[in-house]
């Protein structure tokens, strides 16, 4: 008995869809590349500021120094933080790409609660003790403080400040090194601090020994002070 042998059908050979996934995604990586950083379509074309009242829109776009024209992605945000906050009127900024055409700068500025006297002029000082600016003459109602800017001796006596009443009638407040803060007070009082720690509670004794008649007071270890008459 014969039997007729037929060729096997070749299967079909399916062609694999990964190259085109491929070359798919490269073509949206290039395109996205190319129309962020080359394209006229997110260009820096404005500079926004807010927050700012000591210090002019002028004077922070200098600083900020965006390249108009370029692209908002070529634009290093730190950097231009970096260079805001150089300015010793800035305490902090934030920096941001408005798209499609802007970068948004919010600056926080710092607020001048004394001044000291400097060889450069006079520096404005905020609550943390640092260099807020620098004036030709002192603002009236600041106290000018004896302390370098920026320094520990600068925040001790800023921390001594904070704790001392309006009623005191502050004259004078000096600091050679953090714990070596003396207030002058109007009619001669002299109180030593020594260092800003445990200032409120130094600031309560001193009180208590003022209403006592005493006028020379050392409340830097405000647990065992010494007076003079």
């Amino acid at each position: 008995m014969s039997q007729t042998v037929r060729p096997a059908t070749p299967k079909k050979v399916r062609k694999s869809k990964m190259p085109w996934i491929i070359w798919l995604l490269v073509v949206i990586v290039v395109a996205t590349w190319w129309s962020l950083y080359q394209s006229k379509w997110f260009i820096a074309q404005e500079v926004k500021i807010s927050g700012n009242s000591r210090l002019t829109v002028e004077q922070i776009a200098a600083a900020a120094a965006i390249p108009i024209g370029n692209s908002l992605m070529s634009i290093n945000t730190g950097t231009v933080t970096s260079q805001i906050v150089a300015l010793p009127e800035i305490k902090s900024a934030t920096v941001e790409r408005g798209w499609p055409h802007s970068i948004l700068i919010t600056i926080t500025e710092r607020t001048p609660i004394a001044v000291a006297a400097t060889a450069e002029g006079y520096n404005l000082i905020d609550s943390d003790g640092m260099n807020a600016g620098v004036v030709a003459a002192p603002p009236p109602g600041l106290l000018i403080i004896s302390a370098q800017p920026d320094s520990p001796a600068m925040t001790s006596a800023i921390q001594a400040l904070a704790a001392i009443p309006a009623n005191w009638k502050l004259i004078g407040l000096r600091a050679v090194t953090q714990d070596s803060v003396i207030a002058t007070l109007e009619g001669g009082v002299v109180i030593t601090f020594g260092s800003g720690e445990r200032a409120s509670d130094k600031v309560d004794v001193a009180q208590a020994l003022m209403e006592k008649g005493y006028t020379l007071i050392n409340v830097s270890a405000p647990d065992a002070p010494t007076v003079l008459p």
